[in-house]
């Protein structure tokens, strides 16, 4: 483990793209984005992009600072955003298992759910 802190940059970001951002994207086509889980998503990128550069937190050093010495972009937002469409047309080509889903989806499903306990 060592080792990977000594690495150069361009190994910490593709060990980044490989086992981390992977993780973070499995499932996220379906996550309900609000205003604050977009917030927390771009500060949890730039907490990797800081802890790759060593960035201590007491230092005074913007986002955008950040971004120029990686190089990079904003990206966990732009690659949720682009993935929601392929999650969607994937989900409406499956007919039979993803019938509930596409009944969701479709607002097929009327009503709403009586108060008090199921039995």
């Amino acid at each position: 483990m060592v080792a990977f802190f000594k690495s150069s940059l361009d190994t910490k970001v593709r060990m980044l793209r490989c086992d981390v951002l992977s993780v973070l994207f499995y499932g996220v086509e379906s996550w309900t984005l609000n205003e604050d889980m977009c917030r927390k998503l771009e500060v949890f990128d730039m907490w990797l992009y800081r802890r790759m550069l060593k960035i201590p937190w007491t230092d005074r050093v913007t986002n955008e600072e950040v971004l120029r010495r990686m190089n990079k972009n904003r990206k966990v937002l732009i690659t949720i955003f682009l993935r929601r469409p392929h999650f969607f047309g994937h989900n409406m080509q499956n007919e039979s298992r993803y019938a509930l889903l596409q009944a969701i989806l479709q607002r097929k499903i009327f009503g709403k759910q009586g108060p008090g306990r199921r039995t």
